[in-house]
Formats: C-alpha cells, sequence, structure tokens
C-alpha cells in the first residue's frame, strides 16, 4: 500500500498537468482533492472528487466522505470546506460542464447544494444554465 501511494504521489508530481481535471490547491477534510472532468466513474456522485492522498472520495453535493473499497461513509467534510469548494469559480465550471454533458448511465442528476454557494455564484450558475440550454 505504501509503494502504490509513493508511486501515485510521484506520477501526480511528474504529470501534473491535465486538461481534464482540476486540483484544489486548498484542502478538503485535511486532503487536497481533484475532480475529473471525463469521468465515467458515478459513485458516489456525478462527478465526485477524488482524495489525492487517500483512497476515498467525496460526494460533491452532499459532504459524504467514502472508502472506495468498502463504498461505506466514513466522514463528512465541514460546511466551511465545502462552501470553499462550491465557491471555487474553476470547481463550479467543471461541475456544470460535466452535469450538462452527463453519459446517459447517470438517469438523475443531485441538485446543487445552494446552501453552500455564495450570491455571485448562484447568479452565475443561473446564467450558465439559461445559456447552455
Amino acid at each position: 500500500m505504501i509503494f502504490k501511494q509513493f508511486f501515485k504521489k510521484l506520477f501526480y508530481l511528474i504529470y501534473d498537468f491535465n486538461p481534464f481535471l482540476y486540483r484544489t490547491e486548498y484542502k478538503i477534510f485535511n486532503h487536497k482533492i481533484e475532480i475529473h472532468e471525463n469521468d465515467k466513474d458515478i459513485w458516489p456522485s456525478y462527478p465526485h472528487a477524488h482524495f489525492l492522498d487517500d483512497d476515498t472520495k467525496l460526494n460533491i453535493y452532499t459532504g459524504e466522505i467514502y472508502r472506495i473499497q468498502t463504498k461505506k461513509c466514513i466522514n463528512e467534510a465541514s460546511d466551511k470546506d465545502m462552501r470553499k469548494l462550491w465557491n471555487d469559480r474553476k470547481f463550479l465550471k467543471i461541475v456544470m460542464n460535466v452535469r450538462k454533458n452527463k453519459p446517459i448511465n447517470v438517469k438523475e442528476l443531485q441538485e446543487i447544494p445552494f446552501k453552500w454557494i455564495n450570491d455571485e455564484n448562484k447568479d452565475w450558475i443561473k446564467d450558465y444554465e439559461g445559456n447552455s440550454k
């Protein structure tokens, strides 16, 4: 396991540019995360975030953190962290693009958690949704 994590970190250092993902500079639940724009995996949410240094995923709509192997919820990100994430415009743009281009195996998208989003970004979402229809 340590060997795998070492090579994963080394890989991220070497191959740090990928136009189809976004890595936060800040931490959520004390870990850096990334969101993949072309991730076909729809569990635990579509889209979801991957923790870079752990085998966990974040449901971006609820803040629930899941262990990948067991698929069990092990914790929950704080409201402060989720507000930081949902008010990050780069993150928001990726989420909105992913939602717009959802694959056919995603029957229904979860509701956007407006409780964590500031008014400026709420307006941006409304404009984005209005222009994409």
